[in-house]
């Protein structure tokens, strides 16, 4: 089986992710891509389309947005699994703010989208600009938040879960 695991990264942590991904998935056997959405030309000869993006502003980078809207027609051929990578899931309910207001909807109507899965990322802030820092600040509820906001916030446990999930899925789909 052959799977790209696609991603929009800003800062390098959704690209991290995605090359953790591609470890999994090739530890079970398959036939991996991982790779930047903006370097992707074609898509036909995937079985599986794994596709992660950063939040930014409460929206997917627009590289993303960009690759889905191309790729729309193929996409909803095959199936597609997605995921994003979101420091809000930490807040209480974050989880489901980030799945709830954090997606495309419209365009996910028109895929084949077999599952969802929103993770925490990694914050450093001597790589995000004031602008991106007052937005976070912005967004941020104010009820829970980590002691230190600098830090990897990822769950590696959680990631390898949600892929082993996908990777059974896949391979009954078989």
């Amino acid at each position: 089986m052959n799977v790209l695991i696609g991603y929009a990264s800003a800062h390098g942590s959704t690209a991290e992710i995605a090359e953790f991904m591609g470890g999994i998935f090739k530890e079970r056997g398959y036939k991996v891509t991982v790779a930047g959405v903006e370097t992707i030309n074609l898509i036909g000869h995937f079985d599986v389309i794994i596709l992660g993006t950063a939040i930014h502003s409460g929206t997917w980078l627009p590289k993303m947005v960009d690759f889905m809207t191309t790729f729309q027609e193929p996409l909803a051929e095959k199936p597609v699994y997605l995921w994003i990578n979101c420091i809000r899931v930490m807040e209480a309910h974050g989880y489901e703010y980030a799945i709830e207001y954090y997606m495309v909807h419209d365009l996910l109507k028109s895929l084949n989208v077999r599952d969802i899965a929103a993770f925490a990322g990694k914050l450093d802030l001597q790589n995000v600009d004031w602008n991106e820092r007052w937005t976070l600040a912005a967004r941020y509820d104010g009820a829970t938040w980590p002691s230190n906001f600098n830090g990897d916030f990822r769950d590696w446990d959680k990631i390898r879960a949600w892929c082993e999930k996908v990777a059974g899925s896949v391979s009954a789909q078989a």
